[in-house]
């Protein structure tokens, strides 16, 4: 009679486990509705005092999300500043910008403009271009000097 009680708690205590760890992954989980990408993102509010910059909006449990940060964070990245905006810490963020899908990455200018991005995987041969635009945009115009 002891083992089957013992049975019971260890069958509930299971129960409750993998009610709780479902309930956090839906109330986690984000809606797919437009998969568009921001015009502009207010880098101050992202934590970036200078651009131009690279920013992610990610989610906790997504795997694409990791992987776009460690491409961006990597080489690929050029050095530009990163900023990471989780979900789960920054919902509010999220919905000003216009975030439905994660990650979502975008290249802005010092501004906070976008210059270009993804939702989903990050496209390496269109990163490598945004890229030049940053250069070229940050670069002062060639012109002859006076003198």
């Amino acid at each position: 009679m002891e083992r089957l009680a013992i049975a019971a708690v260890l069958v509930v205590v299971a129960l409750a486990v993998a009610y709780l760890a479902q309930r956090r992954r839906g109330a986690a989980a984000t809606s797919v509705t437009r998969s568009e990408l921001p015009a502009a993102v207010d880098l101050t509010a992202v934590g970036i005092t200078s651009g131009p910059a690279l920013v992610v909006f990610t989610e906790e449990t997504c795997r694409t999300c990791a992987a776009a940060l460690a491409v961006i964070r990597g080489p690929a990245g050029a050095g530009l500043p990163v900023a990471e905006v989780p979900f789960g810490a920054e919902r509010e963020l999220h919905r000003q910008h216009g975030i439905d899908t994660v990650p979502t990455t975008v290249v802005t200018d010092a501004d906070g403009q976008v210059i270009d991005g993804w939702v989903g995987r990050v496209d390496l041969s269109g990163l490598t271009a945004a890229l030049a635009q940053v250069v070229r945009r940050s670069d002062p115009p060639q012109g002859s000097s006076a003198g």
